[in-house]
């Protein structure tokens, strides 16, 4: 991390109940800088579903997030949905941590926040026995996880959306 005396104050905490606002609004401003402008009811919709999914998964562990804040203000987030299906020859236990929702707030940005966020994440990760970690990652961000050693996939991936 930069030793700018302004990041110095950054504390790391891991997202819990009470943190689903600050995880619905940051959710919301990432999808917006993400998407671009959407209507009030698709911003809605998301927040319900949002709340709706973080209310569940913090609870039973099936989403582990963190929250980077100097004093009051958020200066970025990151979390790992924990999925969890056959294992391969790669990897026995089936268990995929899949990185999401990596967001710093524009004017924390290159500072670390995030690498100390994936950091986190990985370690709980590796506690809880997951071998394998996936994201997808915006032109910003690829040369954080190419410096954490992820790498592109070669396999073809699809996807089909249903209305």
């Amino acid at each position: 991390m930069n030793s700018n005396s302004a990041m110095d104050n950054i504390t790391y905490h891991r997202a819990n109940q009470n943190d689903i606002q600050t995880l619905i609004d940051y959710r919301v401003i990432f999808g917006l800088e993400l998407a671009g402008e959407q209507t009030a009811e698709s911003i809605n919709e998301l927040r319900e579903q949002t709340k709706n999914y973080f209310e569940k998964a913090i609870n039973d562990n099936s989403y582990i997030g963190y929250i980077a804040k100097r004093g009051n203000d958020i200066a970025g987030i990151g979390g790992m949905v924990i999925r969890e299906q056959p294992g391969t020859f790669k990897n026995p236990s089936g268990k995929v941590g899949y990185l999401m929702f990596m967001y710093t707030v524009p004017s924390f940005r290159r500072n670390g926040i995030c690498t100390e966020i994936l950091s986190a994440l990985m370690n709980i990760g590796k506690q809880m026995d997951i071998a394998v970690f996936e994201l997808h990652a915006t032109k910003e961000g690829e040369f954080v996880y190419k410096q954490n050693g992820f790498e592109i996939r070669k396999e073809p991936s699809y996807r089909k959306y249903i209305n």
